[in-house]
């Protein structure tokens, strides 16, 4: 059996198991499985606890054999869900006021690392900002493991991204959960 097929069989008998499960036995079972703190689990599940009336609402109408659910409102309630954890992934900048997925950066560098990153770009057919942007990645990632950035920047930074995947996990953990009450 391929590694592929071994990965969909597990996701296969996640998805059974959940199917069986309550939005809160769900819910639980991945604050209980996460490999996160509580304190990030926590705040990620929080993303979603303004909807679940709403999700043991349809909850029980899919569960129910006298009424039937709406679809329109599965997916006003997806639709919730996912701003919700939109505005909770926002939430995360808190050094602007202003929170875009990706920020214009100017900056000024000498001809000669212009004329270098340029011929970079046109010997592999890219554009010059994704080469520019390829030098910043790298460069950072060489300055946070050799210490040059400051260790309270590179903090936030873990704590950041561990929100983001936790948030992520929430996400899958719903998506899945929503499958379940639509087989």
């Amino acid at each position: 059996m391929g590694r592929q097929s071994i990965q969909i069989e597990l996701v296969y008998k996640y998805l059974i198991s959940v199917m069986k499960k309550s939005w809160g036995e769900a819910r639980d079972e991945w604050l209980r499985k996460t490999s996160f703190k509580e304190e990030i689990s926590l705040w990620a599940i929080d993303s979603i606890r303004g909807s679940e009336k709403e999700i043991y609402e349809l909850e029980t109408q899919f569960n129910s054999r006298t009424s039937t659910p709406q679809s329109n409102n599965l997916k006003d309630l997806k639709r919730n869900i996912k701003d919700q954890i939109s505005i909770k992934e926002n939430s995360l900048d808190d050094l602007s006021l202003n929170t875009p997925n990706t920020y214009k950066l100017q900056v000024s560098v000498p001809s000669s690392l212009n004329y270098l990153m340029k011929a970079w770009a046109a010997a592999e057919g890219r554009d010059l900002s994704s080469v520019a942007l390829q030098c910043l990645e790298i460069g950072l990632r060489e300055m946070k493991s050799n210490g040059s950035i400051p260790p309270v920047a590179v903090e936030r930074y873990d704590l950041v991204c561990k929100k983001r995947v936790a948030l992520a996990e929430v996400y899958n953990t719903w998506e899945a959960y929503e499958l379940s009450l639509t087989k």
